[in-house]
């Protein structure tokens, strides 16, 4: 009797368990260069609201921001108007306002966790709700640096004819100019201009002033609803509430609970509502469409179940995609990832999880689109029917692998599409963009790329896949040509040579204006090695005896301008009046030199970066700390 009760118990033990080690297992076995980045490596696009556009680390053109786009170092970023939301992780965001441009300079990685913006103009705010170590998250701006030493919310205005402000509404900020370093407290302001201070740090009274404030405020009390983690992993669970606006959770043996999400179309497939987008560090990731995609395609797996439909399992790892891929001369195609690593499959009801060998077209997870179509903004529209794959002899020759998908942009045309009142754009039309393939050891280099994750036997072979060699066209001599002319222009079309010299910025006045030779390297201002830990103690600068529950701003005889936003190399903005000097508009607005390790020449080197956005946070031992 009692030994009976003992393996009833040690069999319900090891039914409760089933689910972690499989999930600890499914984990474990990802491929090993995805571990060279984080679950805050990528940004994310949270909220959009007017244009914004976004220019990619490794590309030339701009494109159209939308919600769970991926945000990277080396991207540059501009709204047109309205405002824009990215969240950095650890419940971080930065907001941007109209006519706002900023440069992503880092996010962490596996050996480093620092996180750094470069603001050119415009206005930011930047709500920091978790900081593991101070002066991790950096600001910099053409006059000044700013380190951040505690959680709280900071606005930064950055105008290029009156300098920068900042103003702390919670928590504490060093700024660094050329000579002398400042402690920023809670309710305290500070303007400076060309590296230097116009004054110290003095209070002002924090109640709504513009548009900009109230609409911080209205957003800053939506992200702070905190719901408790009831069935995601406790770093996921600020998805919680999300996930359970857009769908119910189910508990289905061995995985917990999973997510079905509802109003599915019956046609529906994961990872195929959205776009692929190329991302140096990770490689081919996955822009879902869907609100609460984020989270669905960059964790866990997706199953399916009869009476049930496609069903989402969490796990904890981010991943660019978590998807097999399969590609001839013709075709690109990809499929879901199983639990166990499979490809899924879904024909005539019947789900398998541990499927291998040839797959079926007319899997109702499959998803195949033209070569050209691959970076096409509606995979959905062009993604080709069982039919379509049958009649172009595609049935019983689709093998998926367990290798990253071997290619990569190599350049793109660019439309110059006309925006609202003497504005355009230089639009990237990333259809049309050509491939190259590269090797096996640049892609571990350069990004993972979109991730696949197929199960070996014991013999070390991967079931259902065929040799990668015989899977890899050859290439072109098209394409053996393109590999040293970064990119095409059609006829008619602003060429890729003269976007490199004459444009930083998407949006560029019709004046015609010459461009300049100014440089644009950007002066980083040390932070003092004399303000440590220690001296930052939240009793010793605590807030002045006020209180206010939002985080509102206030200032008086202060004019900003307004107006177009036009190339780098020109003024920023279109103001009523214009008083900058040569030299302060050179600070800002200089074109970037050959020294800087990130171009936008449209090389194909996935190492490049922007200007000089490889500043480091040297100390200075002249530099002083002001009381």
């Amino acid at each position: 009797m009692r030994r009976n009760k003992l393996l009833t118990l040690a069999s319900l033990i090891l039914l409760l368990s089933l689910p972690t080690f499989l999930k600890a297992q499914s984990e474990s076995e990802q491929p090993a260069e995805e571990t060279r980045y984080t679950n805050e490596s990528i940004g994310r696009v949270t909220l959009v609201e007017g244009k914004s556009f976004i220019q990619r680390a490794a590309e030339v053109g701009y494109e159209e921001v939308v919600v769970n786009d991926p945000i990277a170092e080396g991207d540059r970023i501009e709204t047109a108007d309205g405002h824009l939301e990215i969240s950095f992780g650890q419940r971080n965001y930065l907001r941007l306002d109209a006519e706002t441009k900023i440069d992503v300079l880092s996010l962490p990685k596996r050996d480093s966790e620092l996180t750094r913006f470069r603001i050119w103009s415009g206005h930011t705010y930047l709500e920091i709700n978790r900081l593991d170590q101070e002066k991790n998250i950096e600001i910099h701006t053409p006059d000044s640096s700013f380190y951040i030493l505690e959680k709280g919310v900071y606005r930064l205005d950055v105008d290029g004819n009156k300098g920068t402000e900042i103003r702390v509404f919670k928590g504490v900020a060093e700024a660094a100019g050329e000579q002398d370093s400042y402690l920023v407290k809670s309710a305290q302001r500070l303007e400076m201009a060309q590296g230097r201070f116009i004054s110290k740090p003095v209070g002002f009274r924090p109640v709504a002033d513009d548009g900009f404030d109230r609409w911080q405020e209205s957003r800053s009390k939506d992200v702070s609803k905190h719901y408790a983690s009831r069935y995601l992993p406790e770093d996921l669970s600020d998805f919680e509430a999300e996930l359970s606006q857009y769908g119910e959770w189910v508990y289905i043996a061995p995985y917990g609970y999973v997510w079905v999400p509802r109003n599915l179309d019956d046609d529906w497939r994961p990872y195929c509502n959205g776009h692929w987008t190329w991302i140096p560090l990770t490689g081919w990731t996955w822009v879902p469409y869907e609100p609460w995609g984020w989270v669905a395609f960059h964790y866990g797996r997706w199953h399916w179940g009869v009476g049930l439909g496609w069903y989402w399992i969490p796990t904890s790892i981010w991943g660019p995609a978590w998807v097999s891929w399969w590609w001839d001369d013709f075709y690109f195609g990809w499929a879901p990832l199983s639990w166990y690593g499979y490809p899924v499959v879904v024909v005539n009801g019947i789900f398998h999880d541990h499927y291998h060998g040839v797959y079926p077209v007319h899997s109702r997870a499959l998803v195949v689109v033209r070569r050209d179509q691959l970076r096409s903004r509606q995979v959905a529209r062009v993604a080709l029917k069982p039919e379509h794959l049958k009649s172009v002899n595609l049935e019983n020759k689709i093998a998926f692998n367990s290798n990253r998908l071997p290619f990569r942009p190599d350049g793109s045309k660019i439309n110059v599409e006309r925006l609202s009142g003497n504005k355009v754009i230089l639009r990237q039309d990333g259809q049309s963009s050509r491939l190259t393939q590269v090797r096996p050891e640049s892609l571990r280099r350069a990004g993972s790329g979109a991730t696949s994750n197929i199960r070996k036997t014991d013999s070390g072979q991967v079931k259902g896949t065929v040799k990668p060699e015989s899977l890899k066209p050859a290439a072109s001599g098209k394409e053996k040509k393109s590999s040293s002319s970064g990119t095409t222009a059609p006829a008619g079309k602003v060429t890729p040579k003269k976007i490199k010299k004459e444009e930083s910025s998407p949006m560029s006045s019709l004046s015609g204006s010459k461009s300049s030779n100014i440089s644009r390297n950007m002066q980083t201002y040390p932070s003092s090695p004399k303000i440590s830990r220690q001296n930052t103690k939240r009793n010793e600068y605590s807030a002045p005896s006020r209180s206010y529950s939002t985080p509102l701003r206030s200032y008086s005889n202060r004019t900003y301008s307004s107006g177009t936003i036009n190339s780098g190399n020109r003024s920023s903005t279109v103001r009523k009046s214009v008083s900058s000097s040569a030299s302060r508009t050179s600070r800002l607005y200089a074109p970037r030199t050959k020294s800087s390790t990130i171009s936008r020449s449209g090389s194909r080197s996935p190492s490049i970066s922007r200007g000089s956005s490889s500043v480091s946070r040297p100390s200075s031992s002249s530099a002083r700390r002001k009381k």
